[in-house]
């Protein structure tokens, strides 16, 4: 029967814990669900789509190409013998008609295709990085508002803490006016504060609901009813950036260098196989006057010399364009790594600070129960009592204050870095 109630015991503890577990969410988390709820995502599959349909259309250079035409003429003049042959005479029309098909199979392009290739998928990455360059600043919204509703939650607890504090004081007063040894107004003096904070709890409340709403829209999830996990960010950070332009301005970088090599693919000759058919008057035989069947096959060579005209300047551009883009890089890291060095400071700022609210946390405590014996004893009177009481009340607000500002504060170093 023991080990049934044991059982029974284990199993609704597992079940309470997996419900706790559920009920809660993480910053990641909600980064994650933001992420995968922005519009902007979808863009990641039609870069894939259209990257997929360019490579095929350009993979197509080497499929034949059939080219079909018809014509109808007309001539001033034709083909005549200068002299008379007996027995043969020549008699072509003015008129003349043909339908010709050629087909063309490229055999080689000087790696044109190729190169176009590279650059597609050159061109394809850059559209990807910038996408995540702009997704990247959803984190930073998602952190605030997060980090909001963390505050919130530390104010409505503590806020809880003084009530269940003015509460017992409110009890105890409420024996030392029945037994005549304090005064109706003490016990009024409490209540005022009683219900000063049940105001407070309420626009406390308030402003998480619109925080969770806000939250909600961002992840297009419904928040209620989720407890928040305070983030502990690791503070030993290396001073390193590996932000998302970094890779931007690398696939940049391939993207221009595959132009730059498409460029060396116009030096070089085509070469085609070709075969054309036909059926007119005359056909290949300029002498015949009937319609005739006819083909040609063979093999052509087109090398044009245009390109070398431009050759040099349109390196020297691609040159310039790659230097400008090493130093749009150069200018971002110094630029990211003043902004770290200005945030870093901050973050040993915060510590600073909460090292030092801790230790007036602790002393007000000690003054405030110094103080409620005090009141007790009747040395001193109950305002100042509650005055003692809410400057320990302040003192833990301005903690719980200055240590979100200190997880933000260190969250936002880190989204300078891009370290995750």
């Amino acid at each position: 029967m023991n080990m049934k109630k044991l059982k029974w015991k284990t199993l609704a503890l597992a079940l309470l814990v997996c419900v706790q577990a559920y009920s809660q969410t993480t910053l990641d988390q909600c980064v994650r669900m933001a992420y995968e709820n922005y519009p902007q995502i979808k863009e990641k599959g039609l870069i894939d789509a259209c990257q997929g349909y360019d490579l095929k259309n350009a993979s197509l250079a080497w499929v034949p190409r059939l080219n079909i035409s018809a014509k109808a003429t007309w001539q001033s003049d034709v083909v005549e013998m200068p002299f008379d042959m007996p027995g043969f005479e020549f008699d072509i029309p003015h008129d003349q008609y043909g339908v010709t098909a050629d087909l063309t199979q490229q055999i080689w392009d000087g790696g044109a295709t190729a190169a176009k290739g590279r650059q597609i998928k050159a061109g394809a990455e850059v559209k990807r990085r910038q996408l995540e360059v702009n997704m990247y600043s959803i984190r930073s919204k998602v952190q605030s508002i997060y980090l909001g509703i963390i505050l919130l939650d530390k104010q409505i607890e503590l806020n809880n803490v003084l009530v269940s504090n003015l509460s017992r004081n409110q009890k105890e007063v409420q024996t030392l006016v029945d037994g005549g040894m304090a005064g109706p107004s003490d016990l009024d003096q409490i209540r005022v504060n009683i219900l000063t904070c049940e105001q407070l709890q309420a626009a406390l409340e308030t402003d998480r609901k619109a925080y969770l709403r806000m939250l909600g829209l961002l992840t297009g999830q419904d928040m209620t009813g989720l407890t928040l996990v305070e983030p502990e960010p690791e503070s030993n950070l290396a001073m390193e950036i590996k932000r998302p332009e970094l890779a931007l301005y690398d696939a940049q970088a391939v993207q221009l260098q595959a132009q730059k090599d498409q460029l060396n693919t116009s030096l070089w000759p085509r070469l085609n196989l070709n075969l054309q058919a036909g059926y007119g008057r005359p056909g290949l035989n300029m002498l015949s006057g009937s319609f005739d069947p006819y083909f040609v096959a063979g093999v052509r060579l087109q090398w044009d010399f245009g390109a070398l005209y431009t050759l040099r300047n349109d390196r020297r551009k691609s040159d310039s364009d790659l230097r400008r883009l090493e130093l749009t890089r150069e200018s971002f890291m110094l630029n990211t790594s003043m902004e770290a060095v200005q945030k870093r400071s901050r973050v040993e700022k915060d510590e600073d600070v909460l090292r030092r609210d801790e230790e007036i946390i602790s002393l007000r405590g000690s003054i405030r129960e110094t103080g409620e014996r005090q009141y007790k004893e009747g040395v001193i009177a109950v305002n100042d009592y509650l005055s003692l009481l809410d400057e320990e009340f302040k003192a833990r607000l301005s903690y719980n204050v200055h240590k979100v500002t200190y997880i933000m504060d260190l969250l936002d170093l880190r989204q300078t870095l891009g370290v995750q």
